[in-house]
């Protein structure tokens, strides 16, 4: 399954058996965020730079 916004596609897969439909993409960002997180997620900065190249 998948949308198309802007000319770009997103493809969505089942999250196991729980019903829900989540991103591709999202599945990789986990390591994204706040480092009081946990101290291996990387600031908002430096993960919007990763998302952008």
């Amino acid at each position: 399954m998948s949308t198309e916004a802007h000319g770009r596609k997103m493809t969505y897969v089942r999250l196991g058996n729980s019903g829900l439909k989540v991103s591709r993409l999202i599945l990789g960002l986990m390591s994204y965020g706040n480092k009081q997180w946990g101290e291996w997620v990387l600031e908002e900065e430096e993960g919007i730079k990763h998302i952008k190249t």
